[in-house]
């Protein structure tokens, strides 16, 4: 009868460590996904301010670009404003003399 009882604490030892090592490993295995889950959540993070960043930069290029041509319409009008006033000064001078 001793030798049932020693070979049934045994198993129990044996099955109780067993338990123990699959448990330590289930939370290894947690570990690591929780590492992993992070490790991707902080790639994409930065893949989304990468791409914002690119957006803001594309939008500011592009505004650069609208505030360039308006500006370069101004100045087309401008001169454009000139050569009409030239036009109608070059016309009055015209009427005057043959007028005087």
């Amino acid at each position: 009868m001793g030798w049932i009882k020693a070979l049934a604490i045994g198993v129990a030892v044996i099955v109780v460590f067993s338990m123990a090592s699959v448990i330590l490993h289930l939370a290894y295995l947690a570990i690591v996904a929780i590492a992993i889950g992070a490790v991707v959540a902080v790639v994409l993070k930065a893949r989304a301010r990468l791409r914002a960043g690119r957006e803001q930069k594309a939008r500011k290029v592009e505004a650069d670009h609208a505030q360039a041509r308006l500006t370069q319409r101004q100045i087309d009008s401008r001169a454009e404003a000139v050569k009409l006033r030239q036009d109608v000064e070059d016309e009055l001078t015209r009427l005057k003399r043959e007028i005087g």
